[in-house]
């Protein structure tokens, strides 16, 4: 009886060190013990990853310092500090860079989170100002889920660099909660590849585009009142 007892009490502390490394994030970690890719190498970013599982092959989840959203991120995008912000409590932008200089393609995302602003009242009228901010004048196809609702249009431009031409392919959108008013996130998406070999960028720009798809349809919105608890 005494071993049974030394037994349910030593699988219980084992399942409790089990829930409390769970619990770590990876910022708490020796980066030698996280993933060699540079989502984690990196230390700014490493600050928005919730965990060292993949949540997809090359995916790891990340979520906002407010807690307000979370999403998938590459295993090589890094944080960009220039063109992230918390402006109050509400508005959060988050911006990365995923890049494989090996073949020269880069993918550029901006998400920017909205909550409790008079101006999320109507999304027609945020996505005149989106048209407004980036110049895009072609139609935004609207998906429907049981939480949300995306806004997304995409286009395709040139941009010359240095005598370096590339195809610009960019994403720009809005997505709205069903599930609480004044809440919501717009978002802008860029892929680019300078590559001399049209067959190979025109290879990585369409896998990027499924990338860039797969990371819209991941952003989710945390329930306020949880995290409210949390904290």
């Amino acid at each position: 009886m005494k071993k049974m007892i030394a037994f349910i009490g030593l699988f219980f502390l084992l399942l409790g060190g089990c829930q409390m490394n769970q619990d770590v994030r990876p910022k708490d970690i020796d980066p030698e013990d996280l993933p060699d890719v540079p989502a984690f190498q990196d230390e700014a970013t490493r600050e928005f990853l919730v965990s060292t599982e993949e949540v997809d092959p090359g995916f790891y989840l990340m979520e906002s310092k407010l807690e307000g959203f979370q999403m998938l991120l590459p295993e090589n995008g890094v944080y960009s500090k220039l063109t992230s912000a918390i402006s109050n409590q509400d508005i959060e932008t988050f911006s990365f860079e995923s890049r494989n200089d090996s073949i020269d393609i880069h993918v550029i995302g901006q998400v920017k989170y909205h909550r409790n602003q008079a101006y999320l009242a109507d999304s027609n009228d945020m996505l005149v100002v989106i048209r407004e901010r980036t110049g895009y004048d072609g139609e935004f196809k609207k998906k429907e889920s049981q939480d949300k609702n995306i806004y997304y249009g995409e286009e395709l431009k040139a941009l010359e660099v240095n005598n370096n031409s590339s195809d610009i392919y960019s994403y720009h959108g809005y997505i709205e909660s069903k599930e609480e008013d004044f809440l919501a996130i717009d978002y802008n998406f860029s892929i680019f590849c300078f590559s001399d070999d049209n067959e190979i960028c025109l290879k990585e720009i369409n896998a990027k585009q499924k990338q860039v798809e797969k990371i819209i349809d991941s952003i989710t919105f945390i329930n306020q009142e949880e995290a409210d608890r949390d904290d």
